[in-house]
This record gives C-alpha cells, sequence and structure tokens, in this order.
C-alpha cells in the first residue's frame, strides 16, 4: 500500500495569520482611541474647572467692590445751604450744607447742638417722590403735601456711622432748589429741605418808598433797559418813558399776592404803566399759569394792563445788569 506524507495547506495557514493580524491592529485602534478619549474628558474636566474658577474669582471681585452710580451731573446748581422746611414733633434739623466737592455740613438745632458730616455723590434722576407745597424759607404751619419730578438723586454717604441716604433735588416755582426724602412720617414728609434766597430786593423799603434795595440799571432779554436811581426816579427805554415811581395810584398799595407795586409818574397815555417787584424765590399765584420769568433772580416786571399775568410772559422781566 502506498503511504501518503501529511501536507500543510498553505492557503488556510495565510488566512489564520491574515485574521491574527487583523484582530491585533482592531487592538491597537481601540487602545488607542480609549485613550485620546480619556485625554479629551481630562482636558474638558480641566476647562470646566479652570472656568468654575475664574467665574467664582469673577464674583468675588464683584462683591468685593460693588458698583456705584456714576455721577451725571455736577454740584454746580445744587451746592448750596438749606433750611429745614418743616419741624414735625421730634424733629431737630436746623441746616444743610453743600458745597462744590461734594462735602456735606448738616447741624441741628440749638436744643440739639449736635452737626454730621458727610460726602454726597450725584446723579441725574426723575423719580416721582413726596414732597410739600413750598412758599418761602420755611413754615410752621403743616404744609400742603405734593408729588414732584425729581431733576437729580443726591447720595448722602454719613460719617458717623457709613449709613446712605438719598435727597431727590428739584426747583420749585418760586425759583427755589428743594431737596426731599420723599419719606412719608408723622403725617408729613420726613425732610425736607429749600435753598437760602440770595436776593438784594427788599420789599419792605419798597412799600414805604425806599428804593435804595433796586437802584440799578436793569434789562430784559430783549436788551431793553430800566433804570432806577435816586429817590425813585425811573426810565424805561422800551416804553420811551421817564418819571418817577409812586406807591399806589392804579395798583395795589403794599404787599399784594407776594410782590410789592409801584405806577409811574407821569402815567403814559392811554393806560398808564405799572411796576412789580418781585425778589429772587418769590413769585406771584395768580399768573394764570407758570411764571416765566427767571424766579431765580430780583426781577422788576413791566406792564399797563394784565398784572400779574404778564409774569407769564419772559420778556417782561427785567434782571439786574452785573
Amino acid at each position: 500500500m502506498k503511504k501518503y506524507k501529511k501536507g500543510i495547506n498553505v492557503p488556510l495557514y495565510a488566512s489564520i495569520l491574515g485574521f491574527i493580524a487583523l484582530a491585533f491592529i482592531i487592538v491597537l485602534v481601540i487602545v488607542h482611541s480609549l485613550s485620546a478619549v480619556g485625554r479629551t474628558n481630562a482636558s474638558k474636566v480641566t476647562k470646566k474647572s479652570t472656568q468654575h474658577s475664574i467665574s467664582s474669582t469673577r464674583r468675588s471681585s464683584q462683591k468685593a467692590n460693588p458698583s456705584s452710580v456714576a455721577p451725571t451731573a455736577d454740584f454746580s446748581k445744587w451746592a448750596k445751604s438749606y433750611n429745614f422746611y418743616y419741624l414735625k414733633s421730634g424733629d431737630a434739623q436746623s441746616s444743610l450744607t453743600i458745597s462744590q466737592d461734594g462735602k456735606v455740613i448738616q447741624s441741628q438745632n440749638s436744643s440739639d447742638k449736635r452737626v454730621f458730616t458727610g460726602k454726597a455723590s450725584i446723579s441725574s434722576d426723575n423719580k416721582e417722590v413726596l414732597s410739600y407745597v413750598i412758599n418761602g424759607q420755611s413754615t410752621f404751619k403743616m404744609p400742603k403735601q405734593k408729588t414732584i419730578k425729581a431733576d437729580v438723586k443726591i447720595q448722602v454717604t454719613w460719617d458717623s456711622d457709613g449709613s446712605i441716604q438719598d435727597y431727590y433735588g428739584y426747583q420749585t416755582y418760586t425759583g427755589q432748589y428743594a431737596l426731599t426724602d420723599g419719606i412719608a412720617r408723622a403725617s408729613g414728609v420726613d425732610e425736607v429741605w429749600v435753598s437760602d434766597v440770595d436776593s438784594g430786593m427788599n420789599l419792605s423799603e419798597i412799600i414805604l418808598g425806599n428804593y435804595e434795595s433796586i437802584q440799578w440799571t436793569w434789562e430784559n432779554t430783549k436788551g431793553d433797559i430800566l433804570l432806577v436811581a435816586d429817590n425813585g426816579r425811573c426810565s424805561v427805554s422800551a416804553w420811551k418813558w421817564s418819571g418817577n415811581l409812586r406807591i399806589g395810584g392804579t395798583v395795589p398799595e403794599g404787599i399784594y399776592d407776594h410782590i410789592a407795586w409801584a405806577s409811574g409818574s407821569p402815567a403814559p397815555m392811554p393806560d398808564g404803566i405799572a411796576f412789580m417787584f418781585a425778589p429772587a424765590g418769590v413769585s406771584p399765584t395768580n399768573v394764570g399759569g407758570p411764571d416765566l420769568t427767571d424766579s431765580s433772580k430780583d426781577r422788576i416786571v413791566v406792564c399797563n394792563n394784565g398784572g400779574q399775568t404778564v409774569f407769564g410772559e419772559p420778556d417782561s422781566a427785567y434782571y439786574k445788569v452785573k
């Protein structure tokens, strides 16, 4: 019998080696991919940690450095001395002074004698807040309340305890500057302050025929000149009139509707000439509308009829020439 030797099947052997090589390559690819994924995840974790750290730092920085209201206006109009307008039961405030550099000094009355200091910042504001109907520099009677629209907010930080107090500033119809905290208390407003009136016009003297406080050259917005000389001698260029101021005559005597009056002698035809004297911060109430003259200044208003309604005509008022 013929014997055969066992032979090796070459194609089968090659296939087996090929499968082994392919499996090895697949394993290498999987290991490499897993390694890459691990590095990517680690990178993401690191970024998240870094971002969290930065965010926390920013929040800490914001807490440590709180934002403040940036000034949007200056103190040029509001740097004044103010009087406490109405003293309610328990109030002891007397005066409040704001300087151009923002320094604040508040003095109590003689029964208290304390003085408080602080620093103010100012910003534009149009908030509607509670205040009083203001006529003059102070009152002993409970004034009527009203809602006003603020022009500015003045924020005071008091040196004594670091507390912050907000005042809302606005200009009254009399031309004065007022500050209110807008807080209702004891059937009134907690704090309302009114600026001093800087006036050289003395109504008490004028109604007695003493015109010394108004002896000056006055001019209206059109450039017309009114001259008051000694002993009440007067001339008005726009009227082409000159003569003397006279108390009474065709106008009320004394102080009427908060202002003083005089007529001109000789009286020009046909309706004569009248003079109304209004100190800074004072306006008549029977204007029939807003006072359109500059009520922050002393002024003389000239007319021949119409009375106080002429305060509604800006060109009717004459102001001191500086």
